[in-house]
């Protein structure tokens, strides 16, 4: 085994507290924040297509699986709406994975919601251009900026010193010694 330095410890055991010094890749939180907002936002495309009729890709499909189905629409538009309901209850599955694995690698739950909101308004907006032809009007842009600077601004980071109280500190406030923790 390994000998210990106390100086050394953190070049030779680092974690998510204390990450190595030259990390290559983002950290796990941020990957799976992005794709918790990548997820939200397809979740809401599978909505929008389950009530258009932009589904011709889809439609298309559906008629090389189901052949009998061409002559019978209203087959046709039931499989169409069932594979977007599925979809958007498997977007939202695949997000919620994501924003709480995102959660348990963070060190500030505030860095997730901002990652995953970036990543959600980012998709909606690729999405809603290329996928439905929307023109993203100076208002929209407007807004966006207003969200992602308060954003920014949750998550400034203070150099406030963390306080690290013993397990023992809610029975010292209170009076009692961690002898009488035991007996009890």
């Amino acid at each position: 085994m390994p000998e210990i330095h106390p100086d050394q410890f953190a070049k030779q055991y680092p974690n998510k507290y204390n990450p190595p010094e030259n990390a290559y890749f983002p950290a796990p939180s941020s990957f799976f924040a992005l794709l918790g907002g990548t997820f939200a936002a397809l979740s809401s495309v599978s909505a929008k297509l389950a009530v258009s009729e932009h589904t011709e890709l889809l439609r298309h499909l559906l008629l090389q699986l189901l052949p009998s189905a061409e002559h019978n629409t209203g087959l046709l538009a039931t499989a169409e709406r069932a594979v977007m309901v599925g979809s958007i209850a498997a977007c939202n599955f695949f997000m919620w994975l994501f924003f709480t694995k995102a959660l348990r690698f963070a060190r500030v739950t505030s860095h997730v919601v901002m990652l995953q909101t970036v990543a959600n308004f980012a998709v909606t907006a690729l999405c809603g251009v290329y996928l439905f032809g929307n023109a993203l009007s100076a208002q929209w842009w407007a807004g966006a900026s207003m969200i992602a600077a308060g954003l920014v601004l949750l998550n400034t980071e203070k150099n406030v010193p963390c306080i690290h109280e013993s397990p023992d500190h809610a029975f010292e406030i209170n009076g009692y010694t961690p002898d009488d923790k035991k007996s009890q």
